[in-house]
């Protein structure tokens, strides 16, 4: 086994007022939960998330990010800029909640 850093940014695409709502997420790796956060902040931030994990060479992996969202919330996150071991992999705009990729 050897160990990966992943990087990836989190990006809340709306509401405006979302830094009112007191929503929440949560980052998955292969179903195996790596980090819960209230989102906190207005739709100019981004979070950069830093994730190690111990895998073998050519292991598929599975980012997934489940909002917590409060009662009648229309917020919405997305995923952009991964990287693996420092290297970019494509980015396909931002809205998406999973990313598949091989380490």
């Amino acid at each position: 086994m050897s160990q990966a850093v992943i990087t990836v940014q989190v990006h809340c695409l709306k509401p405006s007022w979302i830094n009112h709502e007191d929503n929440r997420y949560r980052l998955y790796a292969n179903d195996e939960l790596m980090t819960e956060r209230t989102w906190i902040w207005g739709l100019d931030t981004v979070i950069e998330e830093n994730i190690q994990l111990d895998v073998d060479p050519g292991t598929a992996v599975t980012l997934r990010l489940e909002p917590i969202l409060k009662p009648n919330s229309v917020a919405q996150f997305g995923l952009r800029w991964l990287k693996v071991n420092g290297w970019p992999r494509p980015d396909f705009g931002g809205e998406s909640t999973h990313l598949s990729f091989a380490i």
